[in-house]
């Protein structure tokens, strides 16, 4: 952190690194939402619509088929990022879920049941920043295994059953579904119109907090850069 930013009361969240990646993935998996939810329910008059602008059923699935590619290639980088890098081995471990992240969830219920006085005090990432991310994370490998299978629809009948492929065409369809929901049930939620950050919090952008904001969500957190000399 600069002095600069020291002064300013920021602190910083999210790498470039970090954040191109975000981006990119909140990219494509919108292309990739837009382009399958129109052939998933092609007989919606929204769908043709966005059918015709895409110039029709073949430049759709050619659309389609380039997101799903650098999707992958995002995936891949990401992996070799959080695996091999010295600040993605970093983050990797402290988004590990652990045994204090269940005891978070039942605090957190029982706090706003009203039999606990005291909400959990998180570190770097609480229980919703991990459980959204392996969610994510979850949710694109199941959709590209699934995807891929489609895709190579012949290679595919050579190793697995008519029914297997079947169910690989209900969840693709329905996994994309529902990580679309919930990105904008819950993770558009929580970075824009939770009352802590509305109208959003700018991390995704400069990769900065205030540390005001640290300190208020991410207590322990906040508490260990005092420590180190850093706030």
């Amino acid at each position: 952190m600069s002095r600069a930013d020291l002064a300013a009361g920021k602190v910083i969240r999210l790498s470039l690194l970090f954040r191109l990646q975000h981006m990119m993935l909140m990219l494509l998996l919108l292309v990739l939402a837009v382009t399958g939810f129109a052939l998933m329910y092609h007989e919606n008059s929204l769908a043709q619509w966005i059918i015709r602008l895409e110039g029709g059923v073949h430049n759709r699935g050619i659309v389609h088929r380039v997101a799903a590619i650098l999707l992958m290639a995002n995936l891949m980088y990401h992996i070799f990022y959080m695996l091999f890098s010295r600040e993605g081995k970093q983050e990797l471990r402290q988004l590990f879920l652990t045994k204090r992240d269940l005891d978070d969830v039942l605090q957190s219920l029982r706090y706003n049941l009203g039999t606990a006085k005291e909400y959990p005090r998180f570190g770097r990432y609480g229980y919703k920043e991990k459980f959204q991310y392996w969610g994510a994370t979850v949710g694109v490998l199941l959709i590209a295994s699934t995807g891929f299978m489609l895709w190579a629809e012949e290679f595919s009948m050579l190793f697995f059953p008519k029914f297997i492929l079947d169910l690989a065409l209900i969840i693709h369809g329905y996994q994309g579904l529902m990580g679309f929901v919930l990105l904008f049930l819950w993770h558009l939620y929580n970075v824009h119109l939770h009352p802590s950050v509305f109208p959003m919090n700018p991390s995704w952008i400069t990769g900065k907090v205030s540390a005001e904001w640290l300190r208020e969500e991410h207590p322990l957190e906040y508490e260990k850069l005092k420590e180190e000399g850093l706030l």
